[in-house]
């Protein structure tokens, strides 16, 4: 019990040591990059208790195995064990600091740190976070990845790498020069500016992958947009699916529309007003509310409550209100078919209005332009072979 005594008073003894070498002055409580850093001069004196670099340190030991507390850590370069630090460390003399074990503190930095992290405001890793890394407000990682169980009050950051495991920012997951990949859960936004975002990913406004793929379970409650990717999976968005410059794929539903300006719709479509693809296919089961159109083609079992438009159409097609196409292949139930080119198959409608038919039109007032003299017809109207 004495020992314990001895060891807690050295500890604060060397506590208000520092503080008053600081003149009292607490150093400012942020996550962004200290501007006195590079003029920092750094002293490393200690008091041990062990031999030599291992046992328990009080100081601003260079080098340590077993358990270190410090004030403010400066130009530190390995630990192995559990490393204390009161106060946020002079980040750019800490770039070559490997800490193995268990960091704790306010604000613990280091260059690579494997095992636990937990800073009360935040963590900053120089180069690499690795292991179970909680922070209160923010771990940021400005020059490598972040890997592991990672957990964080607003924000998990990696400028310039990936973040991967099971990710949980309580306002956002950001790398924007790295990929995203694992369980992800963004209370805001889920956003990897240069890389994917791949795996289990939740969001309550949005997903977005600005230069990859999202791919996985993917859920913004407001929006999944990938502009310069594909998203590919289970993709669910309260507002819209989005992906300007390539394909959506899989189970899609965007809540208001599923758009794929530069690429294919691919699988089970479905949405409350519109399923657009205006330079690509839509293919699969495709449902909404209001427009499923393409300049290109739709194919599949393809449902709209307003109109179906496309180049060329094909399977079963329902509209209630419109269907027009210069091509349509399959069966088709709407109010009105306009076919300018070659209805296949059969249609039934109140009107169907088709250049060429090859098959069957039922409706009151059936057209077959290239039939000559009874080209218009009620109730039904039949031409086989072209």
């Amino acid at each position: 019990m004495k020992s314990i005594y001895t060891i807690l008073f050295l500890f604060l003894s060397f506590i208000f040591s520092a503080l008053s070498q600081e003149k009292m002055k607490f150093p400012k409580i942020d996550l962004a990059q200290d501007s006195t850093a590079e003029k920092q001069e750094c002293g490393h004196n200690h008091f041990n208790l062990g031999s030599h670099s291992s046992g328990i340190s009080f100081g601003n030991s260079k080098y340590h195995n077993g358990i270190r507390f410090n004030y403010r850590d400066c130009d530190v370069k390995h630990v192995n064990g559990l490393n204390f630090t009161l106060w946020q460390g002079y980040e750019q003399t800490l770039k070559d600091f490997t800490i193995n074990g268990i960091s704790l503190g306010t604000i613990p930095v280091g260059g690579t740190m494997n095992g636990i992290t937990f800073g009360f405001a935040g963590a900053i890793a120089m180069r690499n976070m690795t292991g179970i890394n909680f922070g209160g407000l923010a771990l940021v990682s400005p020059g490598g990845n972040i890997t592991g169980i990672n957990i964080s009050g607003l924000g998990i950051v990696s400028p310039g790498g990936s973040i991967t495991g099971i990710n949980f920012g309580g306002l956002a997951l950001v790398s924007p020069g790295g990929n995203i990949t694992g369980l992800n859960f963004g209370g805001l936004a889920v956003v990897s500016a240069g890389g994917s975002i791949t795996g289990v990913n939740v969001s309550l406004l949005a997903l977005v992958s600005p230069d990859g793929n999202i791919t996985g379970l993917n859920f913004g409650g407001l929006a999944v947009v990938s502009p310069g990717g594909d998203i590919k999976g289970i993709n669910i968005a309260g507002l819209a699916l989005v992906s300007p410059g390539g394909s959506i794929t899989g189970i899609n539903f965007g809540g208001l529309a599923v758009v794929s300006p530069g690429g294919d719709i691919k699988g089970i479509n479905i949405s409350g007003l519109a399923i657009v693809s205006p330079t690509g296919n839509i293919t699969g089961v495709n449902a909404t509310l209001g427009v499923l159109n393409s300049p290109n083609g739709i194919t599949g079992v393809n449902l709209a409550g307003y109109k179906i438009e496309a180049k060329k159409i094909t399977g079963l097609n329902i509209a209630p209100v419109w269907i027009e196409t210069e091509s349509i292949t399959g069966l088709t139930v709407t109010g009105y078919c306009k076919v300018k080119g070659t209805q296949t198959g059969v249609s039934i409608a109140l009107v169907n209005n088709a250049e060429f038919l090859n098959g069957l039109q039922i409706g009151l007032l059936n057209i077959a332009r290239q039939n000559s003299g009874l080209n218009i017809l009620p109730f039904v109207n039949l031409h086989l072979g072209l």
